[in-house]
């Protein structure tokens, strides 16, 4: 084993303590591995291609936005995800669902110190293998597109909810709270006194032409149109995709759906259920294609809470397999005591 710490300074959870967090991690790592602070994508591609070589796990010290441009990045350095290396999500962001998914626990430092004993005792950490999204599109202005992700808003009330999530100063599950309650109190006194609301723009759907598995949908207006790679738990307080909970098959959402269905299933949504509407297509599947219709506004798709302005059409379609490592305590290891009475210092 060798790990590959790529730590992200503006990560919410790193953002106080970036300089002593890099210190920190160092000293934890020791010789087993390399810790490298990325602040712009230059930095992540040149950082990537020095580790890709001898890495055997790279650890995305971020949240899952992080964790995203990392898998993106190896993908554009290494084509055959066969020779990819395992991740590890340190849960240093706001929502950290990939975390969750991959039951990946305890804080950043903890990780990592699992997973230097766990290199210096050779005894690599098991592993989750989770679907991913293969999302691949163009531009407005004809460039092609191309991510592998998780989760997929590509317009309705995710791409809106997650506007007003990231509005927020230190967005986490109390914000998730705030929306939701900001949003039914808005809608619950319109309804007794009709007026302008800015709820509403949270529903204001998205204009497009979707195809899912060969079949056009009748509607080109949607209030969702999301997919998901698996079930989604969003910092423990909403769980989306619940379909995909099982692998092999990804959750499409297409259609037209009203602000007081979309209310009437927050039990539902927190209770991991399913949302029904008739003129919402909810559904397993192979592909979706979304393409925007002329004169219509372009898509702005958020994927695992990053935003891609500018786009006119996506296929979503079952991506590569991803390896999460999830670290677990090994038994104790005299070389880890070793180190500890030596000031943190291991030699291979």
């Amino acid at each position: 084993m060798y790990l590959g710490v790529v730590l992200n300074p503006f990560a919410s959870k790193n953002r106080a303590r970036a300089r002593d967090r890099c210190a920190i991690s160092r000293r934890i790592v020791g010789s087993w591995g390399e810790v490298h602070e990325s602040r712009s994508l230059d930095d992540l591609a040149e950082i990537v291609g020095t580790l890709l070589p001898r890495a055997s796990h790279l650890v995305s010290d971020g949240g899952d936005g992080a964790l995203h441009w990392l898998i993106n990045e190896v993908r554009s350095q290494v084509t055959d995800p066969d020779h990819w290396p395992a991740f590890v999500p340190s849960r240093a962001g706001t929502i950290d669902f990939v975390a969750r998914k991959a039951q990946v626990h305890g804080r950043a430092e903890s990780i990592l110190r699992t997973l230097a004993d766990a290199a210096m005792s050779d005894q690599p950490p098991p592993e989750s293998h989770l679907d991913t999204l293969s999302i691949e599109g163009r531009s407005i202005e004809g460039a092609s597109f191309h991510r592998v992700g998780f989760a997929l808003a590509a317009g309705g009330i995710g791409c809106r909810f997650f506007d007003r999530y990231y509005e927020a100063p230190n967005p986490g599950r109390a914000t998730i709270v705030k929306v939701v309650a900001r949003t039914i109190g808005e809608l619950a006194a319109s309804a007794v006194r009709p007026g302008p609301t800015s709820a509403l723009g949270l529903f204001k759907p998205a204009r497009a032409n979707v195809v899912i598995d060969g079949k056009e949908l009748a509607t080109h207006t949607h209030n969702a149109l999301h997919a998901g790679a698996f079930d989604v738990n969003l910092g423990g307080m909403l769980r989306v995709f619940p379909l995909a909970r099982e692998p092999g098959m990804l959750q499409f959402q297409a259609g037209e759906i009203s602000p007081a269905k979309i209310i009437a299933h927050l039990p539902a949504l927190i209770a991991g259920g399913a949302i029904r509407g008739d003129r919402l297509h909810d559904t397993l599947g192979r592909q979706m294609t979304i393409t925007v219709e002329n004169g219509d506004e372009p898509l702005s798709p958020i994927i695992d809470g990053e935003r891609f302005a500018g786009l006119e059409q996506l296929v979503v379609s079952l991506g590569p397999r991803v390896r999460i490592a999830r670290p677990t305590r090994p038994r104790p290891s005299w070389r880890r005591a070793v180190a500890a009475m030596c000031g943190g210092e291991t030699t291979r």
